[in-house]
């Protein structure tokens, strides 16, 4: 099998699980997170391709939507429903505000896209190629490693606005109420469709105007930041590994999964062996939240604050 075809079974596969497992736990509130995401995922991805000619995806995926070469593969939507759900679980255990919780979650996501991206775009052809981009392994203020970083800076945008909303509507919308979060689900999509298409458009408008300067500066600083507010809040929480019995088996399968076929595709590449040790890193790190929790009874922070 491919590796392109690898990577698809398994998101469906793991996305499976997941959806499995939420519907198993009645958790109808990560259902529709869900949606929302995966709505979110689909529309943004489309549009990219069908307006902007920065990028298009390989049409070898058994499963496209659209007609080359503006296609887009089904698995990729789903994914960002799967990632945005998993990212709200990963930084809910870290007791962070609403708005923090959004931007932990955005945090866990791009950390782990940083890896994928750089992989995916030298796998079979490439997953998606970004056009007039050479692949090598440079990192300028245009590209890392030939992934531009206004794709990364787009992510940071998109899911904590997803996720901030989601969050909002848990204080106004009683989970059991389908009705209720069904209306809820598409106005999150809307609203975080908005406002990831005008932080997208004015972070290209200013990188034309600083020569890609303004994403690849304001993402460093950004992710930078949040690492090390994240580790602080992690030492302060004082997160505990808990008992095998009680981890949740879908979502460390999920973040397992992503990052052991990254590693796995890092290595096969050969690729700096920096690159497969800061992915290994990540994934420790990852994988040590997902099977954690933080201790109870421990004073509020300001990062806690609604």
């Amino acid at each position: 099998m491919s590796w392109i075809h690898a990577f698809e079974s398994m998101c469906f596969l793991i996305v499976a699980i997941m959806l499995a497992d939420l519907v198993r736990k009645k958790d109808y509130d990560s259902l529709f997170t869900f949606g929302s995401a995966a709505i979110v995922g689909f529309v943004m991805e489309l549009l990219a391709v069908a307006v902007t000619d920065i990028y298009y995806y390989n049409p070898n995926f058994w499963l496209n939507l659209g007609t080359q070469p503006k296609q887009f593969p089904v698995f990729g939507g789903f994914m960002w429903g799967g990632l945005t759900v998993y990212g709200i679980k990963l930084g809910q255990k870290l007791r962070f505000s609403r708005p923090m919780t959004a931007l932990a979650a955005g945090m866990m996501i791009v950390t782990m896209d940083i890896l994928l991206d750089v992989v995916a775009i030298r796998l079979d052809g490439g997953f998606w190629v970004w056009v007039g981009k050479a692949i090598n392994t440079q990192i300028t203020q245009h590209t890392f490693m030939s992934v531009i970083w206004v794709n990364f800076l787009g992510y940071m945008i998109e899911t904590p606005t997803v996720v901030w909303l989601t969050l909002r509507k848990r204080d106004q919308v009683p989970a059991a109420d389908l009705r209720r979060q069904a209306l809820h689900m598409v106005r999150i999509a809307a609203g975080a469709i908005l406002v990831t298409a005008a932080g997208s458009l004015i972070a290209l408008g200013l990188n034309a105007l600083t020569d890609d300067w303004f994403s690849c500066v304001a993402f460093v600083l950004l992710w930078g930041t949040l690492a090390c507010l994240m580790v602080r809040q992690a030492v302060r929480v004082r997160l505990r590994v808990l008992p095998a019995a009680k981890w949740d088996v879908p979502m460390t399968i999920f973040w397992a999964a992503m990052y052991v076929y990254c590693l796995a595709a890092c290595a096969a590449l050969s690729l700096p062996k920096a690159l497969f040790t800061v992915g290994a890193v990540f994934a420790g790190a990852t994988l040590y939240l997902s099977v954690s929790e933080s201790a109870e009874c421990i004073p509020e922070s300001p990062f806690e604050r609604s």
